[in-house]
Formats: structure tokens, sequence, C-alpha cells
């Protein structure tokens, strides 16, 4: 029988899914494209909900304030939604990383599988009693947990593999991105920014794997590539954009004043 992994050991803050929840269970290729664009999408979510989020509680004022953007921002997740699967039985197929074909299988074929975070950032202890300060700040907090905690199933292997490479790159980009002050905190610039960022990272990754001939993992890898298309960046804006707004005109503060953090 296959078994959900255990995450009690991470440390994080764990919800699981309702039993009744949809499972995505496409060709692994066709889920890995999705889940490159999807993680650049909350990616960009949690960054700019943060940015908001810490603009309020500085407007507001209070102990400690005002905070840099990153302040309760960490680099690693602390919530997950969801589980992983282990499992051994015939139903189920290992991962072979030398087979360039697992691209072709479905998602859920696969023995052991992970909860692979769509973000992989996280919170602070003190940001939870940070942000009791007002209605607005409250929903953020909300908002920020669950963009940190999402997740879907992957193989084991992708998890640790190029998804990993993503999730070192969102750690550097959010601290970046947050704390410069030179400019909004999203613009199609910086969606550009992440794409370019994301084809190097995949790219030396595959260059590396390709030494060891794990064209498995290459093959993986590069289904994170065929998402960094050109479209990408406008993909990725117009995803975006309407929830910088709506947050602005839900603050107190910044209602109208969406031109503060979008260009």
């Amino acid at each position: 029988m296959p078994k959900k992994s255990d995450s009690t050991s991470s440390g994080r803050n764990h919800v699981e899914r309702s039993p009744t929840a949809p499972v995505l269970a496409g060709s692994l290729g066709h889920e890995l494209q999705g889940h490159a664009n999807e993680r650049a999408q909350h990616f960009f979510y949690f960054v700019v909900t943060m940015k908001l989020v810490i603009a309020e509680l500085n407007a507001i004022g209070g102990e400690g304030t005002p905070w840099q953007s990153s302040r309760f921002v960490s680099i690693k997740a602390t919530e997950q939604i969801g589980s992983g699967l282990r499992g051994d039985a015939v139903e189920y197929n290992d991962f072979v990383k030398t087979n360039g074909g697992v691209v072709d299988q479905p998602t859920t074929h696969f023995a052991d599988r992970d909860a692979a975070h769509f973000c992989n950032l996280g919170l602070k202890a003190g940001f939870d009693a940070a942000c009791k300060a007002s209605a607005f700040t409250r929903d953020g907090f909300e908002r920020l947990k669950a963009y940190a905690g999402n997740t879907m199933e992957l193989p084991q292997k992708v998890n640790l593999g190029p998804d990993r490479a993503i999730d070192v790159l969102h750690g550097e980009l959010a601290v970046a991105m947050l704390d410069d002050d030179t400019g909004v905190v999203f613009s199609r610039e910086r969606a550009k920014t992440y794409r370019d960022r994301a084809r190097a990272a995949i790219t030396t990754y595959i260059q590396n794997r390709r030494l060891k001939s794990e064209f498995g993992l290459v093959a993986c890898a590069g289904c994170y590539l065929a998402a960094y298309d050109d479209d990408f960046r406008d993909r990725v804006y117009r995803r975006v954009y309407p929830e910088i707004i709506g947050l602005c005109e839900s603050s107190a503060h910044f209602r109208g004043q969406a031109h503060k953090f979008l260009a």
C-alpha cells in the first residue's frame, strides 16, 4: 500500500489537502511545463503581497517599524499544503533518471513523489503577530501562507533536481526584488529578469546532468525551459498585475495607488 510521506520532521506548518481534491495526472512533461509557469506566478504573488503588507504595516506604524520588505521572509518553506507519497506496489513505477522517456509517463505513476512547493519561500516568526494590525494585513498574512504552502505532487528526483534549482533562485530573487526600492516591485522587466535567471539556472543544471548521462533529469529540466518561452514575460504579467490592483484597492493606505507597486 502506498503511504503518505511524513512532513512533520521538516518543522513546517502542515495542512493536509481534502481527500476529494483532484490530483493532476497528465504526462510528466506536460505537468512540469505547467508547474514551471505556476511557480513563477506563485513567486510574484508572494512577493507583491509581502511588499504591500509590509508597506501597510509601515504606514500604520508601531514598534520596530519601518521594516525592510524582506524582514519576515524565510528563504526556506515554512508552510506545506499536502503530502507526498511513498509506495512500492506493482502499479507504481520507479523514476529512472537515465531514461529520457520518463517525461511521457503519467505524473501519478511514480512510486516516490514529493509535495513540491510552487513558491518554497516562508514566513519568519513574529509576522503573524505583526499582521494583526488591520483587516488588510490579517488577510495578507493568510494569502501569504497559502502562496508559501501550495504544492503539487512530483517525482522526488525532480523535486530534488531541477525544481531545487528554482527553489534557490526564488530565495535569491525574493530578497533582492523586495528590498530594491529603486523601482516598483512588479513589472514586465521583473518578469523578464525572472525568466532569464531561470533559463540560466536550468541550463546549468542540464549541462551538469548530461555529464552524468542522467537523460531523464535532462528531459525533465527541458520542460522547464519550454515554459520560459518568449511569451513568458507577458503571460506572467497578465496573471499578476490584477492581483496588485485588487490588493491596493482593499488597502486603507494605498487605494488608487497601484502605480507605486506596478509598472
